[in-house]
């Protein structure tokens, strides 16, 4: 409450009504800190985002233009964003000072549009945990020449900068001499290029100029293609180069606007395996990116191909704990189809309840109470619904969707390190993977057990290993990890109940991912909804170790293109749930619909060296 106090006294100084008008709010404040922090540690804040893809990483613009720029954010906190009202969450310019964000009432790029002296826009509805909001807003450029970097943030008005929540944008503003050169990548803001190890090769790239003046491959208006960096020695750099920075000259004379210009360059492969990108610019030398943006260039160097090791087989098939949703309020009502119980974590029971009977649970100050008719108990711990009958219909009465039927065993447990009241659902895998709803009915059959067959294999990577979502006690989310709706979906999708029952059991398999806990070597099975062409490494947009999941590296697919909306664009390392990384389902789509291939050849294109084994019956 110390902070909240504050935070008053901030809004409430008399300069800031004098100084600021109607309706203006700021945040003036870097970090969160929740109510006990010092004797609790909270590994999800409740206000938290993830960026994801942007319209452009950068932007250029003749002096006083206007520019339109899009941001995606995605809410991975614990509670929703306001459009209005307190707590409302809006997007504000800021600066670093000392370490720390403060808005920034100097930005330079502040446009006639903008809602206040720092707010260039807000949301429009309110944005539950798990959605993603795409903001829209307009940058008016300075009347001076040159390279602007400003800052922006959420905001929780109120509260804080939200985690996670920051973002740059590099805007070059140009003189209209310069303005002249242009030029068009097409769609693409990476490109690939696969060579042997310590091998050298000599690489075409395309463009076209849609400049107004024309591009000289010599002398007066020669454009070339130059490393971004020239400050570190590049790890492509090839003797054929033109200095140490100058990768590639155009392979005509000339290039007229309209006409399509191709630079000539040679690489040198690193001598180890992995992939390797630097980022690339097409320039009039002695400016400064005139011509274009950034472009990653990454080479590619596939390993040899591993030969598989045996792995160990389960015994049986394993349980998964799937977290379904959280309870306002601290309290819910559940029922069943059948006679049903409730036990505590001992597996005592605690109250037993006929079918359709209404049973609240609510959590206060560590005690559950459970009141069923006119029966009242009360546990410390958490509590478990079970059907007396295996094949129970497990149902969470107070929420309001179709999809709030479940199997097997419905858990209520609060969570020390949110401060939130959790559902759970515990079920055999296959059942799980029976109520996905990553894909619909209608599919092509080799497509949907490609599919199940990857979320079989992400979902047992993660029951096996326990530490995704440890501090809340399950194993995948419903709908940050894999979209999962339980038996009323189920009941819609027979097509993909039947893909289950033909793949029951068999994931993809690496040797790199046996562990102690993962015996079997499931592999992480990434997959998203399309591409740029190629599927993205797990390094290139996770980071992390080069050679941690050899399995995840980028292999070519041309049927993966993104249509609707048009990736590829700049895309943010990580951000938003169409990574890139793995699988892509347009592309799986397609082998399988146009080219009559089958789910193993699907995936065993997509997961570079894996095995399909059945590992339990």
């Amino acid at each position: 409450m110390k902070d909240l106090k504050l935070i008053f006294k901030f809004f409430q100084k008399p300069t800031l009504i004098i100084l600021l008008p109607v309706g203006i709010f700021v945040f003036g404040f870097s970090t969160m800190q929740p109510a006990g922090a010092a004797t609790k540690k909270v590994t999800k804040p409740a206000y938290q985002a993830t960026v994801g893809n942007r319209s452009s990483d950068y932007l250029q613009v003749e002096p006083n233009g206007t520019l339109d720029f899009s941001i995606e954010f995605t809410n991975t906190g614990a509670k929703t964003w306001k459009a209005k009202g307190n707590n409302l969450v809006a997007l504000n310019a800021v600066k670093i000072i000392k370490g720390e964000l403060d808005v920034n009432r100097g930005t330079v790029l502040r446009d006639k549009s903008w809602s206040t002296i720092v707010r260039p826009t807000g949301l429009s509805k309110d944005i539950k945990p798990g959605e993603t909001v795409k903001l829209n807003f307009k940058l008016k450029a300075p009347k001076k020449a040159g390279e602007y970097r400003e800052r922006f943030s959420l905001a929780v008005k109120g509260v804080a900068f939200m985690t996670g929540g920051n973002f740059e944008i590099l805007v070059r503003v140009d003189s209209p001499k310069t303005s002249f050169y242009q030029v068009d990548t097409g769609l693409a803001t990476s490109v690939v290029y696969t060579m042997p190890k310590g091998k050298s090769k000599t690489f075409d790239l395309t463009v076209t100029n849609t400049g107004t003046k024309t591009w000289q491959r010599r002398g007066e208006g020669e454009v070339v293609l130059a490393v971004a960096d020239k400050t570190v020695q590049s790890q492509f750099y090839h003797a054929n180069w033109y200095g140490k920075t100058i990768l590639g000259r155009l392979t005509v004379k000339e290039v007229k606007p309209g006409q399509k210009g191709t630079f000539r360059f040679a690489l040198q492969a690193p001598d180890k395996y992995g992939e390797f990108t630097e980022k690339v610019q097409i320039l009039v030398p002695g400016l400064t990116r005139a011509v274009s943006g950034l472009l990653n260039l990454t080479v590619s160097i596939p390993a040899p191909v591993i030969v598989q090791e045996r792995v160990t087989a389960l015994g049986a098939e394993p349980t998964v704990r799937v977290g379904i949703k959280t309870l306002d309020d601290d309290v819910g009502t559940f029922t069943s189809d059948q006679d049903y119980a409730i036990l505590d974590e001992k597996a005592a029971t605690l109250l037993e309840a006929s079918a359709q009977s209404l049973t609240e649970i609510q959590y206060a100050s560590g005690v559950y109470t459970i009141t069923n008719n006119d029966k009242t108990v009360e546990a410390t711990s958490l509590v478990r619904i079970v059907g007396k009958n295996p094949n129970t219909i497990l149902k969470i009465s107070s929420w309001s969707t179709e999809y709030n039927l479940f199997r097997g065993i419905l858990e209520v447990r609060y969570t020390p390190a949110t401060g939130l009241l959790w559902v759970i659902n515990e079920l055999p895998m296959e059942q799980y993977i029976s109520g996905l709803a990553e894909t619909g009915n209608t599919g092509h059959p080799e497509f949907i057990k490609t599919l199940v067959t990857a979320a079989r294999t992400y979902a047992l990577f993660h029951n096996l290993r326990k530490t995704k979502h440890a501090d809340e006690f399950y194993d995948v989310n419903s709908t940050t990890d894999q979209i999962y709706k339980g038996y009323a979906y189920e009941l819609k999708v027979p097509n993909l109940v039947a893909a289950v029952v033909a793949t029951r059991g068999i994931v993809a398999t690496h040797p790199s991912a046996v562990t102690e806990k993962n015996t079997v070597g499931a592999i992480v099975a990434a997959y998203s909804s399309c591409n740029d062409g190629r599927s993205h490494s797990y390094y290139e947009v996770w980071g992390g170790d080069l050679n941690y999941f050899p399995y995840l590296v980028s292999v070519p697919d041309p049927l993966g293109i993104c249509t609707s909306p048009p990736y590829p664009s700049n895309y943010i390392k990580g951000g938003g749930g169409n990574h890139m990384v793995g699988m892509s389902a347009f592309g799986a789509v397609k082998y399988a619909k146009y080219e009559n291939k089958t789910f193993d050849w699907i995936l065993m294109h997509y997961y570079t060296g894996i095995t399909l084994q059945k590992v339990y019956p």
